[in-house]
């Protein structure tokens, strides 16, 4: 089990890491592309969860006035489940849809939305 210095530790480093992540996926725009948006799905959660357990430095003080800190504790608490929660949907939600790509589709550009811009993708075979 790992001890709060190293969870501390390891929530400062995810932070930057998802926060680059996500601006790189909405920078050169490959939120279009069906991986870079099961990997969004990911990195959105995890931020939100970092930073929700990087809040828990704040309750270095609760022994010493547990009025003041006791609503926050539980909001950070309450707000930490629901991340939990909401990632393992997320897990869920890529597994389906990897799941149906692998399975179901032999083409994958059914599972991508289709794009609305005037491309047009050849289909002749000019093998």
């Amino acid at each position: 089990m790992m001890n709060s210095t190293t969870d501390f530790v390891i929530n400062v480093v995810s932070i930057p890491v998802c926060l680059t992540a996500a601006t790189l996926v909405f920078g050169f725009k490959l939120h279009k592309v069906v991986v870079y948006r099961l990997a969004l799905y990911q990195v959105l959660p995890a931020l939100a969860f970092a930073t929700v357990e990087l809040l828990q430095v704040l309750m270095i003080n609760y022994q010493d006035n547990q009025d003041a800190y006791g609503r926050v504790c539980i909001a950070i608490g309450w707000f930490g489940l629901y991340f939990i929660l909401v990632n393992l949907l997320f897990n869920m939600w890529v597994t389906g849809h990897l799941f149906s790509f692998a399975v179901l589709h032999k083409n994958p550009t059914k599972l991508e939305p289709p794009l609305r811009c005037n491309v047009t993708a050849s289909t002749s075979g000019d093998s």
